[in-house]
C-alpha cells in the first residue's frame, strides 16, 4: 500500500498532494474538496467511518498542498478528471465510492459521467451548478468577480490581500458565519492563491457550463446517487439540488432543515452519515 501521504506527479509540472486514511481493507471512498481551490481540510475525514472506509483525499491541482500552489496553467476540469483516474490507477482501485460537497459534488458528477465504470455510487452534499448566473448571484453585485480577479492579480500585494479578505468575508457571511473575520498577511497570501484559482474556474463556468453539467447528470442513469442539501443554503441555494435531482435518474434527495452550507453543522453531519450508510 502507498504511504499515508504522498505527492503524485500528474503532468504539466503539477504534483497532487494525497492523503489516505482509514481501513485499507475497507471500501475505497474518494473525497473531493470544494472551492475550487480550497484543498482537503483534515476535518473532512471526520465525516466518514474510518473503520469501514479507506479514504482517499487528494488536493486538486494548485489547491491545498499540491504543487505549484495556486498554479492556473494546465488547470481545468478536464485536467482534474484525468488526475482522478491517474490516482485511482496508481492506488490499484477497481471501483470507488465518489463523494464531495459544493464544487466537489460538481466535480464528482463530471468525473462519474466520464468514468462511470470506475464509480460504485455518488454521495453528494450542497451541489453547485457551474453557471455564470449562479456565480453572479452569489456575489450579489457587491463584489464583481472580474474586478476581484483583477485585484487578486495586482502587482501590489496590499491590493491582492484586500481583495482576498473581501471575498473571504463575503463567503463567510453567505455561509452564516461571522463576516468580520481577520487574518495575518501569511494567511491572506494563501487566500490570494486560493481565490485566484477559484476565479480562474468561476469565470470559465468551471470549464463545464450549465448545459454540459446537466448533460453529464443525464448520463448517470443506473448509478446510485444520494444528494444532501441544507434548506437554508445561500451559497448553493436549494433550487440547485432540485435541478440536479430532476436530471439525475433515480437519485435520492435529502433535505436538512435549519442548515446552510456548512458541512460541519450537526444536522448536516448527521444527514451525511445516514446518506453514507443508506447507500451501502
Amino acid at each position: 500500500m502507498p504511504d499515508a501521504c504522498f505527492f503524485l506527479p500528474v503532468g504539466d509540472g503539477h504534483r497532487l498532494w494525497v492523503e489516505t486514511r482509514g481501513n485499507p481493507a475497507g471500501e475505497p471512498v474518494l473525497v473531493l474538496h470544494g472551492g475550487p481551490g480550497s484543498g482537503c481540510s483534515p476535518r473532512l475525514a471526520a465525516l466518514y467511518d474510518e473503520a469501514r472506509h479507506w479514504l482517499v483525499l487528494p488536493d486538486q491541482r494548485g489547491a491545498g498542498l499540491s504543487e505549484p500552489a495556486g498554479e492556473r496553467a494546465a488547470n481545468t476540469t478536464a485536467h482534474l478528471i484525468a488526475d482522478l483516474e491517474t490516482l485511482r490507477q496508481h492506488l490499484g482501485i477497481a471501483r470507488w465510492r465518489v463523494t464531495g460537497g459544493s464544487w466537489g459534488a460538481t466535480l464528482a458528477i463530471a468525473y462519474a459521467a466520464a468514468h462511470r465504470d470506475a464509480v460504485s455510487d455518488l454521495v453528494l452534499r450542497s451541489v453547485f451548478i457551474p453557471s455564470r448566473a449562479r456565480v453572479d448571484a452569489f456575489f450579489g453585485g457587491e463584489l464583481p468577480l472580474d474586478g476581484l480577479a483583477a485585484d487578486l492579480d495586482h502587482v501590489d500585494p496590499v491590493v491582492a490581500r484586500a481583495a482576498a479578505l473581501a471575498w473571504w468575508r463575503h463567503e463567510l457571511g453567505m455561509a452564516g458565519a461571522s463576516a468580520a473575520a481577520t487574518a495575518d498577511d501569511g494567511a491572506l497570501d494563501r487566500l490570494v492563491l486560493k481565490y485566484r484559482l477559484q476565479a480562474h474556474y468561476l469565470r470559465a463556468e468551471c470549464f463545464l457550463g450549465e448545459a454540459a453539467f446537466f448533460a453529464a447528470c443525464s448520463r448517470l442513469a443506473g448509478v446510485p446517487v444520494s444528494l444532501v442539501h441544507g434548506r437554508e443554503d445561500r451559497v448553493c441555494p436549494p433550487y440547485s439540488a432540485e435541478a440536479v435531482h430532476a436530471r439525475l435518474p433515480g437519485s435520492r434527495l435529502v433535505w436538512v432543515e435549519g442548515c446552510g452550507h456548512d458541512p460541519f453543522h450537526p444536522a448536516m453531519q448527521a444527514a451525511w452519515r445516514v446518506a453514507l450508510l443508506s447507500s451501502d
